[in-house]
Parts: structure tokens; sequence; C-alpha cells
């Protein structure tokens, strides 16, 4: 095992609401079982937002403490959050290695503990490392093989869609993916549904059969007159956070049909959600989240290797990351059409 020589590594640190700094910290010592990676490609998802975005200092003050776990609540000031908080799509190189299952060099995604992955190395049990093909599509593209792992964990709590009618609410990243997925697994009709113009026209290339733009009058009296009211057999809510986006789904199912609750929720909006409109549809509603099984993410990797789906299109954006600041502002904010904003380490 080679050591590295260099006692301190750069990683990102929120410091307060819309501000991310470059700081330097020391490397941790690897211990038996653990493998260090040199982070080359990363992306940001919509679960980096919020730490990004909100001011955590104001809901903590008002007693909406969302991220208890990740933010110290008891402390007079909540700011900074915890150095590499947050990013977890990483691929890199595997630098140094105490595993039989790693060697040097090798070509890995790294998958971080609850988000905190905003450093130039990781490192983490074997566990959450899983090895790569490197070649058959440039590295931005098998980074993407993590969100899409997790539509593949999620397609466990998914009914048989063949020849059914679903729609995806939200044409962000995961949105997107799903048309892509339920087109390959057999959906007769796949409906993408956003209220950005941009990213509506993107869902027609990723397989959505017919695009809505939710800015556009009724979401649900157009599913309806596409479906003669009979609405969508399953409903994929891919939006999540503060959009409110689940009860707009739930009038988009149809009697005794499934949703699947793929968007992580802001706990200030679950008592807002209309669940008795969905106990008299006798609606099924499946919750996805905590996906880590490897079989999942070395699938979603050979899905994209062999070309079954093409996820280019997400790939909007790439930043260095001495611009890990703009490169939150561009994804946040949806800056220039941004859908992946991909963070290049090798820059």
């Amino acid at each position: 095992m080679r050591l590295l020589s260099i006692p301190f590594v750069k990683a990102v640190q929120i410091t307060g609401p819309r501000r991310a700094d470059i700081i330097e910290v020391e490397l941790p010592q690897l211990s038996e079982g653990e493998v260090r990676v040199k982070i080359q490609k990363t992306c940001l998802c919509g679960s980096d937002i919020p730490f990004f975005s909100y001011d955590q200092q104001r809901l903590a003050d008002e007693g909406k403490r969302n991220f208890s776990g990740h933010i110290d609540y008891s402390k007079d000031s909540v700011y900074p959050l915890p150095v590499g908080l947050s990013l977890h799509e990483c691929v890199g190189i595997v630098e140094e290695t105490a595993s039989d299952r790693f060697k040097e060099g090798d070509f890995v995604l790294a998958l971080p503990f609850h988000q905190y992955g905003f450093f130039e190395y990781l490192t983490l049990p074997e566990s959450r490392i899983f090895a790569l093909p490197e070649g058959p599509v440039a590295k931005e593209e098998i980074l993407l093989c993590q969100p899409l792992g997790t539509l593949l964990y999620a397609w466990r709590m998914m009914p048989d869609i063949a020849g059914k009618t679903v729609a995806v609410v939200g044409q962000g990243p995961i949105g997107l993916m799903f048309n892509a997925l339920l087109k390959l697994r057999g959906a007769e009709t796949v409906i993408g549904i956003d209220r950005l113009p941009e990213r509506v026209e993107v869902g027609k290339t990723l397989g959505a059969d017919v695009s809505l733009d939710a800015s556009e009058g009724s979401v649900s009296d157009q599913v309806a007159d596409l479906t003669n009211g009979e609405l969508a057999d399953v409903v994929i809510e891919a939006a999540g956070h503060n959009e409110l986006a689940y009860n707009e789904a739930i009038d988009l199912t149809r009697k005794e049909g499934t949703l699947i609750a793929f968007g992580v929720v802001d706990t200030e909006y679950v008592d807002r959600y209309a669940f008795g409109k969905a106990f008299y549809k006798n609606l099924t509603i499946k919750h996805t989240v905590g996906a880590k099984d490897a079989g999942d993410f070395l699938e979603a990797a050979r899905l994209i290797a062999n070309g079954d789906v093409n996820l280019k299109p997400l790939l909007t954006h790439s930043l260095p990351f001495d611009a890990a600041q703009r490169a939150y502002e561009t994804f946040v904010d949806r800056e220039d059409g941004a859908i992946k904003v991909v963070i290049d380490f090798e820059r």
C-alpha cells in the first residue's frame, strides 16, 4: 500500500446561505478495509439543493429543523455546516487501498455517507466502493450510474408497467431518467410533466411520448383528456422538496392506481399532503429512499456503458472544482437550461 505524502486536501464547506467556500482539511488515516479515492468527476443532485440554497439558520430559528443528523442545532449558529456537505455522486481512481477487493488505479464509484462527499479525496469502507467499466463512455456519463442506480432500486416498488400509462411529475434529472427507463422496460405511454418549458422539450428526447407544460393550464385535465378520463395507471413524483408536487401526483393517478413517491420531501410540507384524497381513490403509494445496493449501481453502469439508455442530454454544464460556488448557483437556479452540472476535479 502506497501512502499519500500530502497531509491536507481541499474540501467544500457551506458557510452561509448560498455560500460555498473551499477550505483545507487534514487527510484521514486509512484503516483496514478502507479505500481512498481521488475524485475525478462529480455531479450535483436535487438532494444537495437545500443545504446550499435554504437559509438553515432562519429555519432553525423558526423551529423547522429538517435535517437533524446533518446539522448541529445545539449551537447558537448552525453555520458553518459540516465539511463536505453536500455532494454524493462521485467517481474517481483508487489512490490507496487497504482492501483486497481494489487495487491502485481502479476506476470506481464512491458512495459517501450521508452526502458528505465534497472532498478532493474520499476515504470509505470497501462496501461503499464499486468498480466501474472505463472506456465505453465518458466518465461524466458513467457517473450517472449513481442516480440511475437509485431508480433501479425504486423499480422494486413498481408494479408491472408493460402496456401501461405512466406519468412522471418533474422533468429534472431524475424524471428524465425515469422517462428513459420506463420506455426501455415496456411502458405503453410515458407522460412527462414540468413547469419549465426547456425541460419539457428535453423530456421528448429522453422517452416521453407526451410532454406537458404544467404552466399551461390544468395538468390533470390534460392527462384526463389523453386517457379518456381514466388518468394514469402509475404516477412517479420526481420533483420533491418544496415543489409540493405530491398533491398533483395524487390528482393524476387513476382510482386503484399506484403512486411512486421518489422526490425527497422537505419535512415542513408533509402535513400539507392530500392523504384523504389518496385514501378515497384506494391508491397504492410506494416510497423509495436509501439505495446503496451494489447490484443496482453496477446494473445502471452496464445500461449506460452498453448504450441501452442515452443520458448524455442531461449533462448540460461542467465546471472545475475551484468553481464550486458557481456550480451550485448554476444548478440551483437552473441557469441556461441547467439539468446536470458536473464538477470536474481534473480541470
